[in-house]
């Protein structure tokens, strides 16, 4: 009998989302017995808990025991319990506006509008709506609840999964790292230098409005590409469970008067969410609540009964299970770090040579440090309260404004995020999709190059006009 497994390429082999999130787990515990365990002090400063930068000392080696390798898996999973939650509701609710027809019907009039020669355009209102999420509300998980219908809407415009993951990803992720207003990165950079709220808010517009540039232009360029001829994507030849699930039939979608409606009432609820994340202070149950309630009205309104609305909310929370796993996952790895004490060890080495460089060269070494940390700490909160209290004091010796070292962290803290496996929402998309993560890689690195050489120079360029105010 012929064995089928040897004709499988290593692509296939490879592990998947979740698996390689688990291999991530072990490789780190391995380096708890490698890595000395270390600490910095905390200290009280106008009621904000805060590390001292001079404190970091050696403690006690805690490795990784080999049962702890599984006892990180639902501790991470309980601490992003908030998080998953708010992916599962969203799901739904995002499943119960799909359902409708309406977001499928109003795509499907956008495309019949200008034409499938045109669908150009939709992908760059998708990317900028993505975009705008990530910039100001600073919403880059919400992106996950998406998946399903923005690799669907790629498939029906002739494109392939990796457009769809695109679209949404790099989206996302663009405005996130350029955050105008983004209240976690920013907000918090802000709040620890003693910088007025969201100053330089010019600056970082500029820088959102040249990253919405390269990245519309990056994926046009490769959908273009792969819709003139499909052997020319990244995942062609790759066996059919790379392709996604979903099909959404663009051609045959109407778009009525009570989809209209729906629609309105879809922007209504993204709109009360960013408004109420900006100036309520909403955190992720008032975010989720407000999906709910959309998602509710939208299936009234569609004519659902109470049972339909009910079992498709359920049915979208199926949809993005392997993406709120890989939520708590990467969570986990935190977890590990944090237990064995070398999160604050790797962050003290890491920023011992920036005290020997130029201020217009420490920017941007500042944001090569944080973007190698940002694979070991995925949070720009989390990253924000252990880096910034190191990175600003440094900033002072060097003669560095505090307004620059905020810039550059939110440059590390952001742009590689959508090439770490230890990401959520890259690894969420990938997962669903089911695309190999090299594959991925070989499609992502070249933009993740030109946007690194282009957040270096915005560096340089804040040095030489004294970004500021200080």
């Amino acid at each position: 009998m012929e064995d089928n497994t040897q004709k499988k390429s290593w692509l296939e082999r490879f592990p998947n989302g979740i698996v390689l999130l688990f291999g991530i787990i072990i490789l780190v515990g391995l380096l708890s017995y490698i890595i000395p365990a270390g600490k910095y002090e905390t200290m009280i400063v106008d009621g904000r808990k805060l590390i001292d930068p001079n404190s970091f000392h050696f403690v006690q080696q805690k490795p990784v025991a080999v049962f702890d390798f599984f006892t990180v898996i639902p501790a991470g999973l309980q601490s992003a319990g908030a998080l998953i939650f708010m992916i599962f509701l969203i799901g739904g609710a995002i499943s119960l506006f799909e359902a409708t027809g309406a977001i499928g019907g109003a795509i499907g009039w956008f495309a019949k509008r200008f034409g499938h020669e045109r669908s150009s355009w939709v992908l760059m209102l998708i990317t900028t709506f993505f975009a705008c999420l990530g910039a100001f509300p600073g919403m880059m998980e919400a992106a996950i609840p998406f998946a399903p219908l923005c690799v669907g809407i790629a498939l029906a415009l002739g494109y392939d999964v990796i457009v769809g993951i695109s679209i949404a990803v790099l989206g996302i992720n663009l405005g996130w790292t350029s955050g105008p207003t983004n209240p976690w990165t920013v907000g918090i950079g802000h709040s620890l230098a003693g910088l007025p709220m969201f100053s330089g808010i010019e600056y970082r517009l500029l820088i959102f409005a040249t990253f919405l540039l390269i990245g519309n232009a990056f994926i046009l360029r490769y959908a273009r590409r792969v819709k003139a001829d499909p052997t020319t994507s990244v995942v062609y030849g790759l066996t059919d469970k790379f392709q996604g699930g979903v099909r959404i039939d663009l051609d045959n979608m109407t778009l009525s008067g009570r989809h209209k409606a729906i629609l309105l009432v879809f922007v209504a609820t993204l709109t009360i969410i960013i408004y109420g994340t900006l100036q309520l202070k909403w955190g992720i149950p008032q975010m989720s609540a407000l999906y709910i309630i959309g998602g509710i009205i939208a299936g009234i309104m569609a004519g659902y009964s109470a049972n339909q609305i009910a079992d498709t909310l359920i049915e979208g929370g199926k949809a993005i299970f392997p993406g709120a796993m890989a939520v708590g996952l990467a969570r986990a790895i935190g977890v590990v770090m944090d237990n064995a004490s070398i999160t604050d060890t790797i962050i003290y080495y890491l920023s011992l040579p920036l005290k020997e460089l130029s201020p217009v060269l420490s920017g941007v070494a500042m944001f090569i440090v944080q973007s190698i940390l940002n694979l070991f700490v995925p949070s720009g909160s989390g990253l924000a309260m252990l880096t910034m209290p190191i990175m600003l004091p440094l900033a002072d010796i060097i003669h560095l404004n505090k307004q620059i070292a905020v810039l550059a962290f939110q440059f590390g803290d952001g742009l590689t995020n959508i090439c770490y496996p230890t990401v959520a929402v890259v690894i969420a998309y990938l997962t669903y999709a089911k695309v190999p993560f090299p594959k991925w890689l070989q499609y992502i690195l070249p933009y993740a190059v030109l946007t690194s050489l282009a957040a270096a120079a915005f560096l340089i360029l804040a040095v030489v006009i004294n970004y500021g105010p200080f």
